[in-house]
């Protein structure tokens, strides 16, 4: 907290300072050693002096008694902080530098026939002081609600990003169990028939599943596109057994793959609508898997053959919570494109890395 703080003083204190310099250095038009020392007297020391006025009042009367409506305490610390830098500020002006502070021309004298010096009086010091306390209060003031609007938008990207972060895994909950449920027919299925598959299908189902588990629900997380095919390649040789037909898949993966890492479990959901509704059992109407990368973007296409058998009543939320988190984790970089006709359906999804 205290180092916190420390910083929050210094970074406040260079911008004040540029500020101050920056304004004051723009009102020169001759560059001379006298200007200079002008702008260092007046931007530098004094500067200085007025940024710790801006400072008492933005850390104690408006981020702390202003918020906390304590309207003593603020009243006491604006007029004690106007009135205690007034006066530092002339003592400073008279003693030091009253040529730089003070002076304001001179006047001729008809009787002495001189020119007298002319300087500001401590009551019109004061009541300029009083208009440069007002300045740096208000000021103060715009950079509290600056800070406080840079910590509320900050708030808010926080809980969306956990907002994103909850949604996807809930969506990846989904589709896991999704997954689960048609992975455990498909097992249940072979286990009818006696087909001595069931303990391949077993194996390959504990390896899917440990791939699921050990995937985080952080939306940022990326597996590489290995991983991913791997998993796929579990997934479709654990279909292949339910169907007995392993001509009705043909798989066309690229062989030299990019090292690009993708969010995990985004292809699965297109592959496994191909078995729950197309034809995966006839080699003359085979289901046809493609992926495709560069170092630009990954193409993945699935396309089947649409069954006419009647559709089970599970799942039917795995392509729907596939364009969720698309939005959530790549939006404006993919692009999904689904085309269904009489016989045919077809999947397209491109993702920009």
């Amino acid at each position: 907290m205290i180092k916190s703080r420390w910083r929050q003083f210094f970074e406040l204190l260079i911008l004040f300072m540029l500020v101050i310099y920056g304004m004051n250095l723009l009102t020169l038009t001759v560059f001379t050693r006298e200007t200079i020392r002008f702008v260092n007297v007046r931007a530098g020391i004094f500067g200085l002096i007025n940024f710790l006025e801006f400072y008492i009042f933005f850390r104690w009367a408006v981020s702390k008694y202003f918020p906390a409506k304590d309207w003593l305490r603020f009243s006491l610390v604006v007029s004690g902080n106007v009135i205690v830098f007034n006066l530092f500020r002339y003592a400073m002006s008279f003693l030091l530098f009253p040529k730089i502070q003070l002076y304001q021309g001179y006047r001729y004298d008809l009787i002495s026939k001189q020119r007298i010096e002319v300087y500001i009086t401590f009551k019109q010091y004061f009541l300029m002081g009083l208009w440069t306390g007002f300045v740096l209060l208000l000021a103060a003031f715009a950079w509290y609600y600056f800070k406080h609007w840079l910590d509320e938008d900050h708030r808010r990207a926080l809980l969306q990003q956990q907002k994103a972060k909850a949604e996807s895994g809930f969506l990846k909950m989904q589709l896991n169990s999704h997954f689960l449920i048609n992975s455990l027919n498909s097992i249940y299925s072979l286990s009818l028939v006696g087909s001595p598959e069931v303990v391949s299908a077993n194996r390959t189902l504990a390896q899917l599943i440990s791939y699921m588990v050990n995937q985080p629900d952080d939306i940022t997380y990326r597996c590489s596109i290995k991983e991913e095919l791997a998993y796929l390649e579990d997934y479709i040789s654990l279909q292949t057994l339910r169907t007995g037909c392993p001509e009705g898949v043909q798989v066309n993966f690229q062989e030299s793959l990019p090292g690009k890492s993708i969010a995990p479990l985004l292809l699965v959901p297109f592959v496994e609508n191909a078995f729950k509704h197309g034809v995966t059992n006839q080699a003359q109407f085979p289901v046809v898997i493609e992926l495709e990368a560069d170092e630009a973007c990954i193409l993945f296409k699935v396309r089947n053959k649409k069954s006419t058998s009647h559709k089970d009543k599970v799942g039917g939320i795995g392509l729907e919570n596939v364009r969720k988190r698309l939005e959530l984790i790549y939006p404006g970089k993919h692009e999904l494109v689904i085309t269904e006709t009489e016989v045919e359906y077809f999947s397209s999804l491109m993702i920009k890395w």
